[in-house]
């Protein structure tokens, strides 16, 4: 072989493994730069169908996204965000799909005077609403009042389901106006209604929330009561947390009603979990054939600097609040509770007044030092139960369960 052969020899070897290092050699990692959403001007949809996108309102009296038509609209894949109401539709018998959705509240710009809450989601009269794996944070919640308009079928009812809430926030302008996660105040009894799988975290100082679910003058049917089961519900505090001065707690039914056939009435409220509230845990302060059962209610009264709660602390109680003579036929049964009174001296599990408007048996009053480290055991407690239900917590790729 000559020497001009071994020197081309020699350069194709060179070659080749030069390309074999640069198609094997480490690679930087590369980073995406975040995706900046962009929000559109309020949306007013007035003709049905199935809508995606991102709106936002920073005017405290207009709307994210104001539904004005009674065919069925979904809301789904969507960031809404606003200073007032995000989803609003009043007068149109509304027939509501939300899911896999972000919702989060705004302070207004201009900061201005005003008493509108920001909820996730306001409608009087409706036929059917549903709610499902949405995430709201620092905004109330979703209120549903005037009439229910429905067939009476499954298909037409409320489905609230789900969904993940972190700080239910009542501020307004110099000062703060009643905010629920969810609150019931309609006429006509609803059927198939069920507020179930949620999760609401409310933090001392970052939100202001009064009942965490209020049924008031509402009623499901004796063969299909609203069932309100496997939420997660906690914290309830005032703002500041300091504050003695609280009304509020995690589930009350609720009913000013003095004919019995119009009080709120016909709720189930069984397995759920209410951690670390103040006020109380469920109450019945009005209504008929109310069973609240087999719930897990662990309350410390301490924040996390160890201080005690300022704020009255209790599990349990039912009473004829407004003195109507339309509370009876409830009971309260075969619950967990651990309930430290605000003072840490006593507990408060079972409050005497429970005894005036429901019967109460088979209760489990812990005995035991209630800690911080017990409502932490909680929390792993609602997690293991969503794995082994197979069941997600906030906005998903895909549809839910049925």
């Amino acid at each position: 072989m000559t020497i001009r052969k071994w020197f081309l020899l020699a350069g194709f070897l060179l070659l080749g493994v030069s390309l074999f290092l640069f198609r094997f050699r480490p690679r930087a990692p590369q980073t995406l730069a975040p995706v900046q959403l962009v929000y559109d001007k309020p949306l007013v949809i007035t003709k049905g169908g199935t809508y995606t996108g991102n709106w936002e309102s920073r005017d405290a009296e207009i709307s994210a996204v104001e539904v004005k038509t009674s065919e069925p609209v979904v809301i789904e894949r969507a960031n809404i965000r606003g200073a007032g109401r995000l989803i609003r539709s009043q007068g149109y018998a509304a027939d509501i799909t939300v899911r896999n959705t972000n919702g989060y509240g705004i302070t207004p710009t201009p900061w201005k005077e005003y008493k509108k809450t920001r909820n996730f989601l306001v409608v009087d009269g409706f036929k059917n609403i549903v709610v499902e794996n949405c995430y709201i944070e620092n905004a109330a919640g979703i209120n549903l009042g005037l009439s229910y308009e429905g067939n009476g079928t499954p298909q037409q009812t409320i489905k609230i389901r789900y969904n993940k809430v972190r700080n239910i926030d009542g501020r307004v302008y110099n000062g703060w106006a009643i905010a629920n996660f969810v609150g019931f105040n309609f006429r006509n009894p609803v059927p198939h209604a069920e507020i179930a799988w949620n999760e609401v975290i409310n933090e001392p100082d970052q939100s202001v929330v009064e009942d965490n679910i209020n049924i008031y003058n509402t009623r499901g049917l004796p063969d299909s009561p609203i069932r309100i089961h496997d939420n997660y519900i906690e914290g309830a505090f005032p703002i500041p947390a300091s504050e003695p001065n609280y009304s509020g707690g995690g589930i009350i039914s609720d009913s000013p009603e003095t004919d019995s056939t119009q009080a709120t009435a016909y709720l189930e409220i069984y397995e759920n979990q209410l951690i670390g509230l103040g006020g109380y845990c469920i109450g019945i302060a009005g209504g008929n054939h109310i069973n609240v059962h087999d719930n897990r209610m662990v309350v410390a009264a301490k924040h996390a600097d160890n201080t005690r709660y300022a704020f009255w602390t209790s599990g349990i109680w039912a009473k004829d609040y407004y003195e109507t003579q339309s509370t009876y036929a409830n009971t309260m049964h075969h619950n967990t509770i651990a309930v430290v009174g605000q003072t840490g001296t006593w507990r408060n599990d079972v409050v005497d007044s429970a005894i005036i408007a429901a019967s109460t048996y088979a209760n489990t009053l812990l005995e035991t030092n209630v800690t911080r480290a017990m409502e932490a055991q909680e929390f792993e407690r609602w997690e293991k139960k969503l794995r082994q239900n197979k069941i997600t917590v906030g906005p998903v790729a895909a549809a839910q369960q049925p």
